[in-house]
């Protein structure tokens, strides 16, 4: 079994360390490990490895900042702030930064921090894109399209060519039942077909042609999206030609969130059957709710020997977040059926 982590390694460049930790980015000799400088940034920068280049070290973080700095003393060369947080690192080809982050891939000048390209791919937790020869490869998506690969021809000029030159689109709140989407093709298609299942129960939606490269989707939304980004595919057709192209949208809240709130569900009391199953006590209280039961102890014991088998030295909270996760996903309600099981499935629980 592997588990990942959350934290990042270093970028090593001409007997120098560049180093983040919280919400800091550090410069450190490679030879006697002094402090060059360090420099404070807005947002945790340790998720995901700083890189650097002949000109500057590059960073993002999980409050949606990314930016460059100096290499010489770490002043700031300029920041950009997204609207959500960033969980991969920037990317460098060329005279360009690939930045990962609201369901899109940005193209930007990585000398002014100028975005002047966007590409809706989905949500990408902890993949970064990798270069090749001229080619960009950035694994995305979201359901329906997990584990998407995308694939981009990089043009060292800049230059649009994107089949969707212009999308909008109104309804997209939480409170709404109904969006309505719109975009302008650069191409004249004679269908267009949405993929909407991302964030509404249907399972695909023909657009209304208006005139020649128009179409408007009417949208039914599910009572369940969250406030976040959603990529959706659109195919576009015209007689035997097909091409798929993506579109991202922005589902916000408007109702602002109560500060605290009751779970009446489980508004319950769970005894403990030792002063160390507080969270085999929970973990049964919420497996009955829903049908399965499992003693305290046999959960634990599941738990143990994941433990055990992963090798993992630390416990903190990511760790057990980590083992509980892989635990449930298992219908086992004892440690003998949970090795069988994993035994039949290859150490891959369905």
């Amino acid at each position: 079994m592997i588990i990942s982590t959350d934290t990042s390694g270093f970028w090593l460049q001409k007997g120098y360390i560049y180093a983040s930790n919280n919400d800091k980015i550090f410069k450190i000799s490679a030879q006697n490990g002094k402090i060059v400088w360090q420099r404070k940034v807005n947002g945790n920068v340790h998720r995901h490895t700083v890189i650097a280049d002949s000109q500057a070290v590059y960073y993002t973080t999980l409050k949606g900042e990314f930016g460059s700095l100096k290499l010489k003393n770490g002043t700031v060369n300029w920041k950009v702030n997204i609207e959500e947080g960033i969980i991969t690192p920037p990317t460098v080809i060329n005279g360009s930064l690939l930045i990962i982050g609201d369901s899109s891939i940005y193209v930007v000048d990585k000398k002014e921090g100028l975005i002047y390209q966007k590409i809706p791919t989905g949500h990408s937790p902890y993949s970064a894109a990798t270069i090749f020869r001229n080619r960009v490869f950035l694994g995305a998506g979201e359901p329906p399209i997990n584990g998407l690969l995308f694939c981009f021809e990089f043009n060292q000029g800049v230059n649009n060519n994107l089949e969707i030159s212009q999308d909008f689109y109104v309804g997209n709140t939480l409170n709404s039942k109904k969006l309505q989407l719109t975009i302008e093709t650069k191409n004249n298609w004679d269908e267009a077909i949405i993929d909407p299942s991302v964030l509404s129960d249907a399972a695909e939606i023909k657009g209304q042609k208006i005139g020649n490269n128009i179409f408007v989707f009417q949208i039914p939304l599910k009572n369940t999206n969250i406030n976040s980004w959603y990529t959706l595919s659109i195919k576009l057709k015209e007689k035997r030609q097909i091409k798929i192209v993506t579109t991202a949208i922005k589902i916000r809240r408007t109702d602002q969130l109560p500060r605290k709130v009751t779970l009446s569900n489980f508004n319950k009391i769970a005894n403990e059957s030792t002063p160390f199953n507080s969270g085999s006590a929970l973990t049964q209280m919420i497996e009955e709710e829903y049908g399965k039961k499992i003693s305290q102890e046999d959960f634990r014991d599941i738990i143990d020997y994941l433990k055990k088998t992963s090798k993992w030295k630390d416990a903190d909270f990511q760790t057990w977040r980590l083992l509980l996760k892989r635990a449930l996903s298992s219908p086992a309600k004892d440690l003998n059926e949970f090795i069988k099981l994993e035994d039949e499935n290859d150490g891959h629980p369905e």
